[in-house]
């Protein structure tokens, strides 16, 4: 099952890339693991979020997640400014922070930037957390999107994933795709194409 986010719709589950009646404009293409399920979708002002989640957990108990936050509007800020703020945001609510360098990069022709960041302990309760983020510059929309981790806290030193999940997740956000039906320079995924290639 592919997750196919074209934002003047909101979110939509299909069968594939090619969902019968795309809308035409900026869309986000994401392939969320199998069986994974929307535990929550919400829109606020000019901010829409998207939480997606293993079938056997919730937006409240859960240890994987994956999640797509959109913000609409033009002249937003670069993708490294976004992470920065990300990394500030989470420093308000943890202990201790430790991240990875921001990785910068065009793809499609969108600005991207992406950044792993920890926090070992959670201010509110035991536990710790570990995401990877990736942050893409539309021209209509900035979109963020997470992995993340959530289980018992860890040392900066001794991170809790092993490095096949940092593969993985780093090949997850290979597949996630900006594109633009209105500009040829900006192709969306065909229906039984490689999403990102």
């Amino acid at each position: 099952m592919r997750l196919f986010v074209a934002v003047c719709i909101g979110l939509v589950l299909s069968g594939g890339y090619a969902a019968a009646q795309q809308p035409s404009g900026e869309q986000l293409f994401v392939l969320p693991p199998q069986g994974w399920k929307i535990g929550f979708h919400d829109r606020q002002g000019n901010v829409e979020v998207t939480e997606v989640l293993p079938p056997d957990q919730t937006v409240q108990e859960w240890t994987e997640m994956l999640a797509v936050q959109v913000v609409i509007g033009k002249g937003q800020k670069m993708p490294q400014e976004v992470l920065k703020e990300q990394m500030s945001d989470i420093q308000k609510d943890c202990t201790d922070v430790g991240a990875g360098a921001v990785s910068l990069g065009v793809e499609n022709g969108y600005d991207t930037a992406i950044r792993a960041i920890a926090c070992t302990r959670l201010k509110k309760w035991p536990k710790g957390e570990l995401g990877l983020y990736k942050v893409l510059r539309g021209r209509d929309r900035l979109y963020i999107v997470s992995r993340s981790w959530r289980g018992e806290p860890f040392e900066k030193s001794q991170l809790p994933l092993p490095p096949e999940t940092t593969q993985a997740w780093l090949a997850f956000m290979q597949q996630v795709v900006l594109c633009d039906t209105r500009d040829p320079k900006r192709p969306c995924p065909k229906e039984g194409s490689q999403p990102g290639r």
